[in-house]
């Protein structure tokens, strides 16, 4: 079993003592300056590793629950709020809309309101990105994500992040935000690999990263919302004209 990575989920007994908010503020920052960051970097890692060995890494648990419940709330309100948008296929000047191929509704994170959640994710984010230029010397530069809900019964058929003539997009990231996923609700990501397939769950805190240029991927329909946050590192254009 792959050990979970992050804080989340870790028990504190506080005793009967009742703590004010400034206290558990205190506490939050001091866990998080000092113990959250080894724990990324650890897991950082397991990810480079397993790009070097088989192109994709899963890791569980991987940010703080708070932050994903903060997200997941963007998300939904977005949705809700009809300011997520159809999502197309096909390269730059030529997406179409077909939701019987990708039934998903998007916006980009910096498309949207600023929040501290999101600030957040983004240095964790540029943190990976460092971390694999670090260990694999692939030249990340830049980092683009968004907001992604699939509504029940929507899919995304099998496909890979890279488009011909395209190079920039390198590694793809998935971030879950789906509090209690049960085996039932679907919605899996399924990785077409040489040794057959292998599926993802959804739930909330899952890390999903593999190479854009090589592995096969699709989304499997869901019998209830599915959220997430999908993102690519790109590497710098030969010409920056094309950035």
């Amino acid at each position: 079993m792959r050990r979970s990575c992050g804080l989340a989920g870790r028990p504190c007994d506080l005793g009967p003592t009742t703590f004010s908010s400034v206290a558990f503020n205190a506490i939050f920052e001091f866990i998080t300056m000092s113990e959250f960051p080894t724990a990324l970097s650890d897991c950082f890692e397991r990810i480079a590793d397993d790009l070097v060995v088989r192109h994709w890494s899963v890791q569980e648990r991987v940010l703080p629950d708070a932050l994903i419940d903060q997200l997941g709330a963007i998300c939904h309100a977005l949705w809700h709020q009809e300011d997520l948008t159809p999502a197309a296929v096909g390269p730059a000047g030529e997406e179409l809309i077909i939701p019987s191929i990708r039934g998903d509704y998007t916006r980009w994170l910096d498309d949207c309101p600023p929040t501290e959640a999101g600030a957040r994710f983004l240095q964790i984010m540029d943190d990976l990105r460092a971390a694999l230029n670090r260990s694999l010397f692939i030249g990340l530069d830049s980092f683009e994500t968004h907001y992604a809900l699939y509504p029940p019964g929507a899919g995304y058929r099998k496909h890979l992040d890279r488009f011909k003539g395209s190079p920039l997009r390198q590694v793809s990231v998935v971030v879950y935000l789906n509090r209690a996923w049960l085996p039932g609700d679907g919605g899996e990501l399924r990785l077409h690999l040489e040794e057959g397939a292998h599926d993802v769950a959804p739930r909330a805190g899952t890390l999903a990263v593999f190479m854009s240029e090589s592995i096969v991927h699709e989304v499997l329909a869901a019998n209830r919302e599915r959220a997430s946050l999908v993102g690519w590192f790109r590497r710098r254009p030969d010409n920056p004209l094309l950035r």
